[in-house]
């Protein structure tokens, strides 16, 4: 039977059951950028979800359950972009352009990077989340490998370096040059850029 004009459909218990699991992840992710891993509760995410707190209990299994899916989405998300910049890149130059682009650009006081840390560092204590995150730097490391041959290819790279320890240097390289600008909002990111260009190559 057809729904009178102007009345729009009821979702289905399935379809509530997913919006509340996601409104649940939500804000499991917000509060840990916020408070931090250690200091989530289950009660908070509800609170923050708007959700009765035996929702969370019966969409997951445990606190731990559920702060690591939402870490893992999470994960993905936040280097979702990195990965996709280093897939389209036409080299490693073009790729570091990219990088500094977005720092510069003020992605570095993205909430999800303060998200990022919370989960670097529970993943050293979790094995299950550890090896999600490793799965997602292992799809960005094999983008950058890519580069680093194609870049082998033009010569702009030795072809005697090993692809993949290459590409693991220059993912390690501005990971870390992310550290120092999170740490040192003062620190001269045009000086850097202009040294890494130099460093990889780039103004050759």
């Amino acid at each position: 039977m057809d729904k009178p004009d102007g009345q729009a459909e009821r979702p289905t218990s399935a379809e509530q059951g997913v919006a509340t699991r996601k409104a649940i992840v939500d804000a499991a992710l917000a509060l840990i950028g916020e408070v931090g891993w250690g200091q989530v509760t289950t009660r908070a995410i509800a609170s923050r979800a708007g959700v009765p707190h035996g929702a969370v209990g019966y969409h997951f299994n445990g606190k731990a359950e559920l702060l690591r899916e939402a870490a893992t989405a999470a994960t993905t998300q936040a280097l979702a972009e990195p990965i996709t910049l280093a897939r389209h890149a036409g080299s490693l130059a073009e790729l570091v352009e990219g990088t500094f682009a977005w720092y510069s650009g003020g992605g570095i006081s993205d909430p999800s990077v303060a998200l990022l840390l919370e989960v670097t560092r529970e993943a050293v204590r979790d094995d299950a989340l550890r090896e999600s995150f490793a799965s997602v730097l292992r799809d960005y490391r094999a983008a950058l490998t890519d580069l680093v041959r194609a870049d082998q290819e033009r010569g702009a790279v030795p072809p005697d370096a090993d692809s993949a320890g290459t590409a693991t240097v220059v993912a390690a390289l501005m990971d870390g040059l992310l550290l120092h600008l999170i740490l040192d909002p003062h620190l001269d990111i045009q000086a850097t850029a202009s040294a890494v260009r130099t460093l990889l190559g780039g103004n050759r």
